[in-house]
């Protein structure tokens, strides 16, 4: 693989990060408004000692430990458990005493890794305030620079580490750092000369640095310390616990809804069949079948919860009401209103006044005088048994009486 690809490789992986950043900055605005105020963003810094193995010249290596080793990098955490860093990293690797040769060879690379806090999913805030452990893993690109060769070796690596923290303030925490690199697409040996390429490279690193979090807060611990308090923690929990409530509540809501719709269709067809067969009996005991029928109560009309409007269906039994008045001229109806014990009871009279105008108002639009019609608001039909939600929808009705 050539320096080119490495490079492709390197932006679309820089690329990854900054999207990932940026979207969860975003998301962590938002986290961050539902929990405890954190700080994110980390400055860091370590210098220290590394020891590569593997690939060298017969004869040539290196001290153990070999210094110099130096890391610069920028880290954000999308919450308290797990986030992602971007570093600049430098090594440089010299002969011991006895290596047959002198050499000195620096590397140079940019990484990216994937964060995780361990302190915090092994709950360390149970015994610890001050130490905290990092695991980080992810992936880089660089070159070496050898001082006994002329050019460029480009390579790239996978890395991961442990990193040990020591919290000092509430804004800056040092850390002990190991990790381990391996490499791959090198072509020379870390002495500058040629190698076998049997072995694959592989460089440990040890490092003290120190950590600096970034943001407004500079009272609150930074995201690496946080934990949510014992009252967080209920307050969550109770919220969960309400949301779960709700859900089933609102479950059981719709299913009774359906099935109450269900009845009352049933219902009307009932009434729409019952009409259909009065139809193909003689006026005199078609009036007869109607009376009895509405002094049984058969003649109710339905309505929605809050609602004064009646469908299609109701509009049916109204016309079959302007038919049975017309036939019987002497008769008079009331038109009794109800609603359900829902709401206040003032308004609910209302509401049942309106219901029971609103089926006197069609009868007149029909022809029938306004003198043959009582509307009565009664106000909540008291006698539906409140603990049964499935029958509420028989409350909220007009009932139609002959006077």
């Amino acid at each position: 693989m050539n320096s080119k690809s490495y490079i492709s490789v390197l932006f679309a992986v820089i690329g990854l990060f900054v999207f990932t950043a940026t979207h969860a900055h975003n998301q962590g605005n938002s986290y961050r408004n539902q929990n405890s105020d954190f700080n994110q963003w980390y400055i860091e810094g370590s210098v220290g000692f590394n020891r590569p193995y593997n690939y060298f010249s017969q004869g040539y290596h290196t001290a153990t430990p070999d210094f110099f080793m130096g890391e610069l990098g920028v880290r954000y955490m999308i919450n308290e458990l797990f986030g992602m860093k971007a570093s600049i990293m430098y090594d440089r690797f010299t002969e011991h005493d006895n290596s047959l040769g002198n050499f000195a060879t620096n590397q140079y690379g940019l990484g990216v890794q994937g964060v995780a806090n361990i302190g915090r999913i092994l709950k360390f805030e149970e015994w610890t305030n001050t130490f905290n452990l990092l695991a980080k893993f992810g992936m880089g690109f660089g070159f070496l620079s050898y001082e006994n060769i002329s050019g460029n070796d480009w390579m790239g690596n996978s890395i991961g580490g442990l990193t040990l923290q020591a919290k000092v303030s509430p804004r800056v925490t040092l850390s002990g750092n190991f990790s381990g690199m391996n490499i791959f697409g090198q072509n020379f040996a870390f002495d500058g000369h040629s190698v076998n390429h049997g072995n694959l490279p592989v460089i440990f690193r040890g490092s003290i640095g120190v950590s600096l979090s970034l943001g407004r807060n500079s009272e609150s611990l930074h995201a690496d310390y946080h934990v949510r308090t014992p009252y967080e923690e209920t307050m969550y929990n109770n919220l969960d616990s309400r949301l779960t409530e709700v859900e089933s509540k609102m479950q059981k809501v719709d299913s009774d809804h359906e099935e109450l719709n269900k009845r009352v269709d049933d219902l009307s067809m009932d009434v729409d069949n019952l009409h259909e067969e009065v139809s193909t009996i003689q006026v005199i005991d078609v009036n007869t079948i109607i009376t009895e029928l509405i002094n049984d109560g058969y003649f109710n009309i339905y309505f929605d919860f809050d609602s004064d409007n009646f469908g299609k269906i109701a509009a049916t039994t109204v016309n079959a009401l302007k038919t049975y008045m017309n036939n019987n001229p002497e008769v008079t109806l009331e038109l009794a209103g109800y609603a359900d014990e829902r709401g206040p009871a003032d308004y609910n009279q209302q509401l049942s006044q309106r219901r029971a105008d609103v089926i006197a108002k069609a009868l007149v639009r029909l022809g029938i005088d306004e003198s043959r019609l009582n509307a009565v608001g009664k106000g909540e039909d008291l006698s539906i048994d409140s603990t049964a939600r499935e029958v509420y929808q028989q409350a909220r009705r007009v009932t139609i009486s002959i006077k």
